[in-house]
């Protein structure tokens, strides 16, 4: 017998239940529902542990610079000073997360404990939303696996445990892509205004989020194709997009300072690639875009999950890659953060997709061997209390220097710039120490003007302390006389040297 187009069309993009929901709509016996309640019980035990492993330890490291950027971008007296901070001083962070971090540190103080703490509110969150998309998209036990190959992850617990905006934007990301695939499969009015506000929180809270809206505006691109319209989903990207808009000339203008100021820092200069180069990737990027978003389906499954995991993983750091050889290198680990948290999605759901028993057992032995690894994984303590402690001990006149300016790498650091006039890393140094040291801030990029400064400060207070992001052979260009001044260097790291400078007694 032939069914009617629309009743063929409805089967193709029939999305299988999960196991929860079809003892549900079965009404199965009392021993099966209960055996259908497996995954969410295991589940539940993966939270726990998550919860214990991503708060353990969690004030017992100092702060990282990043980290004090967060407490003292937090505990500016109100929104307005908050969001000044990121536009003045470091383009490119969005003001949602320091907003947030105030009125909950303004309840929970400031400590390392209090700042970290949220970001474990956000991993948790984060790993029920892979869970709940997992259902959403597979079902019950693809969704356990996905969270299992999440949760002890070595990214995940840093992002748990480091006082950054990442977690939220990773959490918010997963949330707003849960809530624009119900709305694409069930439309609703509250549901379409409460998706369209957690796409505008994506680039309040990172750049990077209007990558993510990019792809999921792909997503929609691809349904439209297929004769599918979406017209709820399509209005809450446009509402997203509207609610940014009234910050959009800073966003603008931060975008501006973002390609100079980053071309300074870690991120480095332009690689000047050839126009055949960036052509060659211009278009390959294209082309990979244009496949994922047209091309012929290759899944059974009419909703097609693993090909909408793929473009919403892919397209971001595809733009990244395409912007980091046209302008300068933007490529960071870090912004592609939603991503790597949704490709266990894309993981467990692929290995799903080959055999059943091969997911869960892999899935399962990932999670225990990221058990085994985590505690030879700790990132290296961050120096600060010992640094303040050695200036505590000192002479309380004694200035500390701080250089001004993005920290750049060795072939920009003479580069004029506005960035952080305060010296950065006073920052994270202001967070512990509680002296009455003179702090003063040096030009980073202009190294004679430095020397002399330093040189007149040390000589009148008798010694002083230098704070420096410059690597060992371009420090030496600010660093005082040999002949008149001892230097002792005291701490060297990545990006991180502290020095005891003093005078010479004749």
């Amino acid at each position: 017998m032939d069914l009617p187009a629309s009743a063929r069309e409805g089967m193709k993009i029939a999305r299988p239940k999960s196991a929860i929901s079809r003892a549900v709509a079965n009404n199965l016996s009392p021993m099966a529902g209960r055996a259908s309640r497996r995954p969410l019980e295991i589940f539940a035990a993966i939270l726990v542990a998550g919860g214990f492993i991503y708060s353990y330890h969690l004030g017992t490291d100092a702060l990282g610079a990043s980290e004090a950027y967060s407490a003292w971008a937090a505990s500016k007296p109100g929104i307005s000073a908050i969001v000044r901070t990121p536009v003045l001083y470091d383009p490119g962070k969005q003001v949602f997360y320091y907003v947030v971090l105030h009125y909950y540190t303004r309840i929970f103080g400031l400590s390392e404990i209090s700042l970290r703490s949220m970001s474990v509110i956000f991993s948790l969150t984060t790993l029920m939303l892979v869970f709940a998309l997992g259902c959403e998209m597979f079902d019950d036990n693809t969704a356990l696996a996905a969270a299992a190959i999440w949760a002890f992850n070595p990214l995940a617990v840093v992002f748990a445990q480091t006082a950054r905006m990442y977690p939220m934007l990773i959490s918010i990301a997963l949330a707003h892509l849960l809530l624009l695939l119900r709305v694409r499969s069930r439309p609703g009015i509250a549901s379409g205004i409460g998706c369209g506000i957690l796409g505008a929180a994506l680039p309040y809270t990172h750049m990077a989020g209007l990558l993510i809206l990019g792809a999921e505006g792909a997503i929609l691109l691809r349904d439209l194709a297929h004769g599918r319209r979406d017209t709820m989903a399509w209005m809450a990207l446009i509402l997203a997009i509207a609610l940014f808009v009234p910050y959009l000339p800073v966003a603008l203008q931060q975008s501006q300072d973002l390609i100079y100021g980053h071309s300074l820092d870690y991120l480095g200069p332009p690689l000047n690639y050839s126009l055949a180069i960036k052509l060659v990737v211009g278009l390959t990027a294209a082309g990979a875009a244009l496949w994922l978003v047209f091309g012929r389906s290759l899944e059974r499954n009419g909703e097609e999950p693993i090909r909408l995991l793929v473009v919403w993983i892919v397209l971001p750091p595809l733009a990244f890659i395409v912007g980091s050889v046209m302008l300068h290198p933007m490529f960071n680990l870090r912004y592609l953060s939603p991503g790597i948290a949704a490709s266990s999605l894309l993981i467990a759901g692929l290995l799903g997709a080959a055999s059943i028993k091969w997911r869960n057992l892999l899935a399962a032995g990932f999670a225990l061997l990221c058990l085994i690894v985590l505690p030879f994984d700790r990132p290296k303590p961050q120096p600060w209390r010992d640094l303040v402690e050695q200036v505590a001990a000192g002479d309380k006149s004694a200035p500390v220097f701080f250089e001004s300016g993005y920290v750049s790498n060795g072939n920009t650091a003479e580069v004029p710039n506005g960035g952080f006039p305060f010296g950065y890393y006073s920052v994270p140094f202001d967070y512990y120490f509680r002296g009455d040291n003179p702090r003063i801030a040096i030009p980073g990029f202009d190294s004679a003007a430095a020397r002399m400064t330093i040189e007149e400060r040390v000589s009148s207070a008798g010694g002083g302390w230098l704070v420096s992001w410059k690597d060992g052979d371009a420090v030496k260009s600010e660093l005082p006389d040999p002949k008149r001044f001892s230097v002792a260097e005291k701490y060297r790291s990545e990006h991180l040297a502290f020095y005891r400078i003093t005078p010479i007694e004749k």
